[in-house]
């Protein structure tokens, strides 16, 4: 069994907005689409221009009681996105995302242009999904550990 590329793993199409939209109707987007932890900054084409939107951009704002009814997401925004190629493995995005310390990695083309992007939630669920298919009792995880696995599974599938 081969280990799972991002491709297979990644939500497509993100919520994207321009630097230029209010911060206001940004959080509004991420709370009005669910479970929606990072909002990526692209520009025309589509490509990523160096800006991603967090929870944590959020709560960093409120911790330091910023003002934000002025600013706009590009005034707060993470700039320096590291973005991951849709052919690179679930290895490698998991690396990149425990290096740097970040829970939503952007997926982008050959040509640059945001296409998906994937979660540690993502890359858990994947991870689990590859210990069931190991039969991981035979690895030596207990009863309880491969329940608690395929639980994660059901979890994600909504049983």
């Amino acid at each position: 069994m081969a280990i799972p590329r991002v491709r297979d793993v990644m939500k497509e199409v993100p919520i994207t907005v321009r630097d230029d939209e209010s911060l206001i109707k940004v959080i509004k987007i991420m709370n009005e689409g669910g479970n929606i932890g990072s909002i990526i900054v692209t520009n025309e084409e589509g490509r990523v221009i160096g800006g991603v939107f967090t929870e944590r951009d959020l709560l960093r704002l409120i911790a330091n009681n910023v003002n934000i009814d002025a600013l706009t997401v590009g005034d707060v925004m993470t700039k320096d996105v590291i973005v991951i190629e849709e052919d690179a493995s679930l290895i490698k995005a998991v690396h990149i995302m425990a290096k740097h310390g970040i829970r939503h990695l952007p997926i982008v083309d050959e040509d640059g242009r945001i296409i998906g992007i994937i979660s540690i939630r993502d890359a858990a669920i994947a991870l689990a999904r590859l210990l069931v298919d190991m039969d991981i009792s035979r690895l030596g995880a207990t009863e309880e550990e491969v329940s608690m696995i395929r639980d994660i599974i059901n979890i994600d599938e909504g049983i």
